[in-house]
């Protein structure tokens, strides 16, 4: 019943809870709360740090769960609904934003841009296609090159642009083409 109270588990005392007056029980050093055999515990692995261990899974059954700080994960993170990430803060680079990758970003479905997309590389390759047949690429200080022959076309395949040999530069339309220069077609 006194404030301070320890109970000690063990023939050398070497488990043991104390009471925290008005907060409540001190499991001492790095001892762990097992659940079910020795693969599955809680324990303060160092000062400040707070193991959840498991042999397979540690599932977590609320429905909402509130993190209040960085989340580090070592693998892969899958999740069955949507991710949101409700920061605002704007991308000037290829390490601050909202959502920040190191590596490559696979999307299976559409991507809906609601502002500007930025190509931030020199020579930055934009392909079309399941074989990547047709790209542009971007030619630093200067423009972009569409690959080849392939073609700008309007409308259908009829009317394009395209270049078919070094040096030449067709304009192509079904049924004429139109030159407007100052007001004038040509």
């Amino acid at each position: 019943l006194s404030d301070a109270a320890i109970l000690n588990f063990g023939a050398d005392k070497d488990v043991n809870l104390t009471h925290v007056a008005d907060t409540g029980l001190l499991l001492n050093s790095s001892m762990q709360f097992q659940f079910g055999d020795s693969g599955t515990y809680i324990h303060q692995s160092a000062d400040g740090v707070l193991d959840l261990v498991a042999d397979s899974e540690i599932e977590i059954n609320a429905t909402t769960v509130d993190i209040n700080g960085a989340i580090d994960a070592s693998s892969t993170i899958t999740a069955a609904g949507r991710i949101i990430v409700d920061d605002a803060t704007e991308a000037t680079s290829t390490t601050d934003g909202s959502l920040q990758t190191d590596g490559g970003l696979s999307v299976a479905k559409s991507a809906v841009i609601g502002d500007d997309l930025d190509l931030l590389s020199d020579a930055a390759v934009l392909n079309f296609g399941a074989d990547k047949d047709v790209n542009l690429t971007h030619v630093a200080d200067t423009g972009l090159l569409l690959n080849g022959s392939m073609q700008l076309q309007f409308r259908d395949s009829t009317e394009y642009i395209n270049s078919d040999a070094d040096g030449y530069i067709n304009i192509r339309g079904a049924t004429g083409v139109d030159l407007n220069i100052a007001g004038t077609d040509v």
